[in-house]
């Protein structure tokens, strides 16, 4: 379209766009600009020059007859025969300039742009992104993601911005896009003000066929899916007596779980694998099972799947490599095992998966490893085996919970999205984890994230952002990633909360799933030393959040507790204080009540037990090494100091169930064990940075305000 049609366009979708229309002659020029006044604002129109300020045919400030007759012979030789008309429209004086746009990303369909407009919008880049459709919910929320968002209030003498026009632009030209699947782009740069209201000075609509559609789901039994974390019956095909084989370390896996249900090993050698009969196949098997889990060679697969479906089981799971992510021969395979498998009404997760476990159920059906995390409420899929394994053994490490887990491996018939929805509905999993680097429908990803972050927190790890992991993803799982900008805000979008760092992915799985979100913003840091007080609060500003500003008998409490040379704001520095007095304790019940706090951060108090323990070594050395007599000093009571950390642990927990506020420690040396279960409504967990732990923090406080806002 050239940017005549373009306007007509938006003005159909009611955007308000400036008077003017295209003149042939000089004499139509003349009687337009008579119709909407000079000055005047000329741009040579053609549909074979998209940015005519790069090619100079946009010329402003036009004023009078003899002004526009120079103007009119300028453009004409600038545009040296490829002009069909030149455009004159009334001049909106200069000011704020913003930019919103439309382009089609290859997996969420349309995306919005809205940011920082004009001619350096490129350099700026100063923008977010929304997929459409877009409510007005989340249109404002486009609005306040800027960094220069105080632009939209009253700036300079200028008044403010109408938030809802421009929220409504916004919003349109997502609808814009939906209903005219020609339409390729769209880039209005600038919006300008008029009184507050945006007006679209300048419109590019490029038009091209429409992107295919992609081709229909096989149908899948999603109430199958329950049978592949809570399976009565399991049969293994490939199953060894040889550890170091996955039929045999998966096997290995489930006896030594604990698993109550029936297991029937296939083998063709029949036999006897672990203490328990072999069957020579699926056929032989007494009884259907209800899940299989196969680990063949690919070229087998589809056969045995054929088998299960006809013996009756309700869902496999494909341990077995070498399909989509090794070769075009090998994505046949698997789409043929998944057609059968849909034709069975079997729910089919892989090929290349590391399998699947449900701790409730001592079910421990994974390969590569021994994973046997306890059980807690968190569930986690992921499209990567080795990443899976490496982040189910920090869980175990740390002795956080994990709920269930599945690999979900190249999703040939169950993908990503199907698992989040069945996790949305089952009552045990309180947080949803994913490790996702491609996806192969976007639009039904966002849309069954939306859903269950409504319900209970969605976490994902995103791999393939930059383009060299993205060749790297393509190559691992056969999928399609998006641009890290667009898939951030798409998830941003949907409530999700989104990191590219497999530490921060655990800290929030650990926070999510054992403390309480914050009520709002403000943060008050309790710090055994200035130092760590000071980076914690630079974190703070950097992320957003508030310092808790510390009420009158907050402080009272405090001056009571503390020495005199206390900080007196907050951070609250305990000033290394660590007296049988209960400084720390007394701080923390000091804060966490107060109105005017959100959450709370403990640094430095948690792992101090292992100080004593330094000292004493260093007493016995001077006893042993340099002959020192020692024995007037009087050594600290270690046990004491352990007493003293459990009650705090303990203590830690019962302030956050009676006022549901989360409270983070960090502590003072690395601790291995992360999560201190008490017997409370919430366990204490600790981490390892407080920068991290500020971060953990800000995105369960944008959490908070997401689920605010849908109500």
């Amino acid at each position: 379209m050239d940017e005549a049609e373009a306007k007509d366009l938006f003005s159909a979708y009611g955007i308000r766009v400036t008077p003017g229309a295209v003149a042939a002659t000089v004499e139509e020029a003349l009687d337009i600009a008579g119709d909407v006044g000079f000055p005047v604002a000329m741009k040579g129109s053609s549909r074979q020059i998209l940015h005519k300020s790069d090619a100079g045919l946009v010329l402003v400030d036009i004023r009078g007859e003899v002004g526009l007759k120079n103007a009119w012979d300028l453009l004409q030789e600038r545009g040296d025969g490829r002009l069909d008309g030149i455009l004159v429209e009334k001049m909106i004086p200069a000011g704020r300039e913003f930019v919103i746009g439309m382009s089609r990303d290859e997996q969420f369909g349309p995306v919005v742009m809205f940011g920082v407009g004009g001619v350096l919008t490129e350099a700026i880049k100063d923008v977010v992104f929304g997929v459409a459709p877009l409510d007005a919910r989340e249109a404002a929320r486009m609005l306040d993601a800027i960094r220069a968002k105080e632009l939209l209030g009253p700036f300079r003498g200028a008044p403010a911005v109408d938030r809802d026009a421009l929220a409504r632009v916004i919003t349109t030209v997502g609808r814009m896009a939906l209903e005219n699947p020609e339409i390729r782009e769209v880039d209005i740069n600038p919006i300008l003000l008029d009184s507050g209201t945006p007006v679209a000075v300048d419109a590019l609509v490029a038009l091209g066929p429409p992107a295919d559609a992609l081709p229909p789901r096989l149908p899948v039994s999603l109430e199958n899916l329950r049978y592949i974390f809570d399976p009565k019956s399991v049969a293994l095909v490939g199953a060894s007596n040889d550890p170091t084989k996955w039929g045999g370390l998966i096997l290995a896996s489930i006896i030594s779980g604990g698993y109550g249900g029936k297991i029937f090993p296939v083998n063709p050698k029949g036999g006897e694998i672990f203490g328990l009969p072999a069957y020579s196949s699926i056929d032989d098997v007494p009884e259907a099972p209800e899940l299989v889990l196969i680990a063949l060679p690919a070229n087998l697969v589809p056969d045995v799947v054929d088998h299960c479906g006809k013996k009756g089981a309700k869902a496999v799971v494909v341990i077995s490599a070498g399909f989509g992510e090794a070769s075009e021969e090998g994505a046949l395979m698997a789409q043929e095992a998944a057609r059968i498998a849909s034709e069975h009404g079997l729910v089919m997760v892989g090929p290349n998966s590391l399998g699947a476990m449900c701790s409730w159920n001592k079910f421990y059906g994974t390969g590569a490893a021994v994973l046997q995390p306890m059980v807690g409420p968190a569930s986690f899929l992921s499209q990567s085996g080795s990443m899976g394994m490496q982040l189910m053994q920090a869980c175990e490490t740390h002795q956080a919970g994990i709920g269930n887990y599945v690999g979900v491996g190249n999703e040939a018939l169950v993908d990503a999205a199907d698992l989040i929805e069945y996790f949305r509905t089952d009552p045990r999993t309180g947080v949803v984890l994913a490790y996702v680097e491609g996806l192969i429908d976007g639009r039904r990803f966002l849309e069954t994230c939306r859903n269950t972050s409504a319900a209970k927190p969605v976490v994902l790890l995103h791999g393939g952002a930059s383009e060299f992991g993205r060749k790297a993803a393509a190559s691992h799982t056969g999928a399609m990633a998006a641009s890290q900008r667009v898939f951030e805000a798409a998830m941003r979008q949907s409530g999700l909360m989104c990191t590219n760092d497999p530490d921060e992915f655990l800290d929030l799985a650990y926070c999510l799933s054992y403390l309480p979100l914050p009520r709002g913003t403000r943060i008050a840091i309790v710090t055994f030393g200035g130092g760590w007080g000071v980076l914690s609060a630079d974190e703070v500003y950097r992320n957003g959040l508030q310092l808790a500003e510390l009420a009158p008998n907050v402080i009272d409490e405090l001056n009571a507790l503390l020495p005199p040379f206390w900080s007196h704001a907050n951070p609250i520095d305990l000033v290394g204080m660590f007296t049988a007095k209960g400084e720390p304790e007394g701080a923390v019940h000091a804060v966490t009540p107060s109105d005017g706090v959100d959450a709370v951060v403990v640094l430095g108090v948690l792992g101090i037990v292992s100080q004593p323990l330094k000292t004493m070594e260093v007493v016995e050395r001077l006893h042993k090494e340099y002959g020192i007599d020692v024995s007037s000093i009087d050594p600290p009571d270690v046990d004491e100091y352990r007493q003293r950390e459990e009650d705090f642990i303990r203590k830690v927990a019962e302030h956050m169930e009676d006022y549901e506020k989360p409270i983070i420690n960090v502590s003072f040396t690395p601790l291995e064990k992360r999560v201190f279960d008490v017997g409370r409504k919430y366990s204490t967990v600790v981490l390892p940075s407080p920068l991290r732990a500020v971060r953990v923090l800000a995105h369960m406080a944008r959490y908070r305000e997401y689920l605010d806002s849908l109500a």
